[in-house]
């Protein structure tokens, strides 16, 4: 039954899209605006936790998807393993058969053999070329002893990485199991309280239907403006008053305005108006086109790099969850590059947010 409704709730969900886009929807964001423009307090208190559900349905397949990849992966190296074990093994059995054969041959000839084979030598060339090939006799049997050993640790080596992915799939299998069961339950509970709502739930729906299309078209779009972002610093001409260079205890001190970043962000067209707002330990992105809002902070990467750290989100003044807002980021982060003004000698030592600017320490070093 529950299968049944969940069923039937993704099936109306398509059928909405499919719907949208027959009649000409082009800009799902707008269509969002224009439908929440008009929506009183309550209603959006209610459609705020329906869209918390949506968010953990798409965190839930977004994880399916992942393990099902991880699934296939182990599968593909399992297989590999076999393959390599089954020559192996075969490999192991040919070096136990030679050395076997030169035990035996050594056994049939006896210890006293040897000091036959020297004693016959009827010169003393012919006594060296004897001692000789008995010391490469045995340094070979040494050799192939060796070689033996060798196959037989790869093999075991190769047969305990094949238990480990075998119970790394088991497990990884369990997960999967959970992921969806976790999404099949929310899917279900949407459906039942979208139902509970009586005669509003097709309102509400509509409604859902319409931030689940722009929510998907908005991390469809985000890592291309992410990945526009990482660009802008090699796209563009900080002057050196715009870095703002001074000596300070710590090392070289530079202090960005946040002006300087948003004059060269609106001059890239790709950025879909994004503003960068610097405020007292935190940075704000803002992106109007969608109505969407991160907050966080900025980390410092190797020596010259500095990685956007979201920490909050908003869509449409309606939260983002932890696990959407990595959605966000999950192809792409943004990234500050600074290289190409730092230079080779130079480190970034800390990094602070203050009201309306960047402050960088900096290390540098002459050689």
């Amino acid at each position: 039954m529950h299968k049944m409704k969940s069923y039937l709730l993704v099936m109306v969900l398509i059928i909405s899209i499919f719907a949208n886009a027959i009649t000409g929807q082009a800009d799902p964001f707008a269509t969002v605006q224009e439908k929440l423009d008009g929506i009183t307090v309550e209603e959006k208190k209610v459609l705020e936790q329906f869209f918390i559900i949506i968010q953990e349905i798409d965190v839930m397949e977004s994880e399916e998807e992942r393990i099902a990849q991880e699934i296939a992966e182990i599968n593909d190296d399992i297989k590999t393993l076999e393959n390599e074990i089954s020559l192996q093994e075969e490999e192991y059995k040919a070096k136990q058969n030679g050395l076997e054969q030169v035990l035996k041959s050594y056994q049939r000839m006896g210890p006293v053999s040897y000091i036959g084979i020297i004693l016959e030598s009827d010169s003393l060339s012919s006594l060296i070329r004897r001692i000789n090939i008995l010391r490469d006799l045995a340094r070979n049997t040494g050799e192939l002893l060796d070689k033996v050993e060798e196959s037989k640790n790869k093999l075991m080596d190769n047969k305990d990485k094949l238990k480990y992915n075998i119970q790394l799939l088991e497990d990884r299998q369990r997960e999967l199991d959970e992921a969806l069961e976790k999404a099949n339950t929310l899917k279900v509970d949407l459906e039942e309280l979208i139902s509970s709502l009586g005669e509003e739930k097709e309102y509400y729906r509509d409604y859902l239907t319409s931030m689940q299309i722009a929510w998907d078209e908005a991390k469809t779009m985000f890592s291309k403006i992410a990945e526009n972002f990482s660009k802008i610093v090699n796209e563009s001409n900080i002057s050196p008053e715009e870095l703002n260079l001074s000596f300070s205890a710590n090392g070289i001190k530079s202090v960005i305005k946040e002006d300087t970043i948003n004059d060269i962000i609106s001059k890239e067209a790709d950025l879909e108006e994004m503003v960068i707002d610097f405020q007292s330990e935190k940075i704000r992105i803002e992106l109007p086109k969608w109505n969407l809002n991160l907050s966080g902070k900025f980390i410092i990467d190797g020596e010259h790099t500095l990685i956007f750290q979201a920490e909050e989100g908003s869509f449409y003044d309606m939260k983002l969850e932890n696990g959407s807002i990595e959605e966000l980021f999950k192809d792409r982060q943004m990234v500050l590059d600074l290289l190409p003004y730092l230079g080779n000698n130079a480190t970034i030592k800390s990094v602070k947010i203050g009201e309306d600017f960047m402050e960088l320490i900096i290390g540098w070093s002459l050689f």
